[in-house]
């Protein structure tokens, strides 16, 4: 054998070498050539095909964009579109449609990989499904947005009053929260009274004592009376530096009881 035959041997070597690693890399990998019309796929691993459902023999020499559906998202494909025609790296999160038409969620990056001894650029992209992630994140955002709604119950009790009692600690976030919820609430309900309840509050904190100024002042806006409820002793002590109540001219009650009881 010539040192020609075993240089063509050390090759097709390497080359089955990067191949079976490429095919146990655990994401799917294609390799599309730009030079040619509508940069087709010149390369797909193993993972493409379990990650797909199509056979490399079905998708070589077309286009990557048959995995994209009716619900892809045009800006993650106008990301895609810009980075290739500047031949620049690119990571995009999108929905893509494996072969049978089920949907799944495609980490795609997209790297553009010079060959010198061809003198030409090609592009790689390794996709990962990622459908499992982004149920998760829906998952976990459809319980914070339930939480968010709990934590924040306004509960009319009778014609033109409500109440909204108050649990654990109100930092400026929740503040906010609580300000947009009684804001919406009382324009469509154009309530006389809210009723805040305070008793189930224990950390009296700077955020709080202004939150009760801020909604004062919204409600006086809108027509309607803020009253206080469950007002403990110490509230009254540790607001002082922050807030004057007695300027607010605000009704307190021991208990919404007794406030239901005064306003009738």
């Amino acid at each position: 054998m010539n040192y020609n035959s075993l240089d063509k041997l050390e090759e097709i070597q390497q080359n089955e070498f990067i191949k079976a690693a490429i095919d146990h890399v655990g994401a799917g990998v294609v390799i599309s050539d730009p030079e040619q019309e509508d940069n087709p796929i010149i390369y797909v691993n193993k993972g493409f095909v379990d990650l797909s459902g199509y056979e490399a023999d079905e998708i070589l020499g077309y286009n990557c964009r048959f995995l994209q559906g009716e619900d892809t998202e045009e800006d993650s494909l106008e990301k895609i579109r810009e980075a290739l025609a500047n031949s620049k790296s690119v990571q995009v999160e999108l929905l893509n449609y494996r072969k049978d038409g089920t949907p799944f969620w495609n980490e795609l990056q997209i790297f553009p990989v010079y060959i010198e001894n061809m003198d030409q650029n090609f592009f790689v992209g390794v996709q990962k499904d990622i459908t499992k992630r982004k149920d998760a994140e829906n998952l976990v955002g459809h319980y914070s947005s339930e939480v968010r709604r709990l934590s924040t119950p306004i509960v009319p009790i009778e014609e033109n009053i409500s109440v909204l009692p108050l649990i654990g600690t109100v930092d400026e976030d929740r503040l906010q929260q609580i300000l947009d919820v009684v804001s919406h609430h009382v324009q469509e309900s154009k309530e006389d009274y809210l009723i805040l309840d305070l008793s189930a509050v224990h950390t009296f904190n700077k955020d709080l004592h202004i939150g009760i100024y801020q909604l004062n002042q919204l409600l006086d806006l809108m027509g309607t009376t803020l009253v206080l409820t469950g007002v403990k002793p110490n509230f009254a002590l540790q607001s002082a530096p922050y807030v004057n109540l007695g300027e607010l001219s605000l009704k307190s009650y021991i208990s919404v009881k007794q406030a239901l009881q005064e306003i009738r």
